[in-house]
């Protein structure tokens, strides 16, 4: 299959050429725009610094971030909570997950960790109803937490939906629209807890909306053991389904 290369895919490859991989990009020249009337623009501060310390996330407004807890009921149980803050440039996540489901000392391929991102914010784009009940992420982030024994910063292969519109199955393109290593995205942690952000300006399908969803996955030797946001089981919704959790863009 064709890989798939957006704009803005492109525009993150050649931005990258002047950059190590593992930096951090400065976002629009680590400025926010002017305010007019002669008025100095004002530095951007990064709210969270990913480098495995949360205390940071503690200063935030706790009104602007999004949080899922896993339901007792569920049927994948392994990540207990997540948070997510987004502002103009990133997308910053923090989650944990329950050490005596995951065995951690395994090869760096037995615990892969997804990011499913509804990037338009659409109902009816978009697909992959097995894990969230509105059907409608337009990208996948695939990568893994771990080198095979110790913590490692996320670096993941991105990739786009190619089903029809809210449809279900693994149908995503068969090579990343945006390769391992891109600086996408950073992550750091212990075990147990993890942070990491993901650069808005290399969001290679279209345009990362204000107002967009986004999903979790951790696996174990390539099985689901952990999504969130999820649901008790019942009669009526066996699989455990709820909706993606809805991010508002903090300006």
């Amino acid at each position: 299959m064709k890989k798939v290369f957006s704009f803005l895919a492109i525009a993150a490859a050649l931005c990258l050429v002047g950059c190590k991989k593992g930096d951090t990009p400065t976002p629009s020249g680590g400025e926010t725009p002017s305010g007019g009337g002669g008025q100095e623009p004002a530095k951007y501060e990064q709210p969270i610094t990913i480098d495995g310390q949360f205390a940071d996330w503690a200063k935030l407004d706790g009104t602007k971030i999004a949080t899922a807890t896993t339901d007792p009921e569920a049927n994948h149980t392994a990540l207990k909570v997540v948070k997510v803050y987004a502002d103009a440039y990133f997308v910053f996540v923090y989650f944990e997950w329950d050490k005596e489901q995951i065995e951690w000392e395994l090869d760096v391929e037995h615990v892969p960790f997804h990011i499913y991102i509804n990037g338009d914010g659409k109902a009816d784009t978009g697909g992959f109803g097995d894990q969230w009940s509105d059907a409608c992420m337009d990208t996948c982030f695939e990568g893994f937490l771990t080198d095979g024994n110790d913590i490692a910063s996320y670096d993941p292969g991105v990739y786009a939906w190619t089903g029809e519109a809210n449809g279900t199955g693994w149908s995503w393109t068969e090579d990343p629209v945006l390769e391992a290593g891109s600086g996408i995205c950073k992550g750091a942690g212990v075990e147990g807890k993890y942070e990491l952000q993901i650069v808005r300006d290399f969001y290679p399908v279209g345009k990362l909306a204000d107002n967009f969803s986004i999903g979790f996955d951790i696996q174990q030797g390539w099985n689901s053991v952990g999504v969130l946001p999820n649901t008790a089981v019942t009669d009526e919704n066996p699989g455990g389904t709820a909706p993606s959790l809805q991010i508002k863009t903090v300006k």
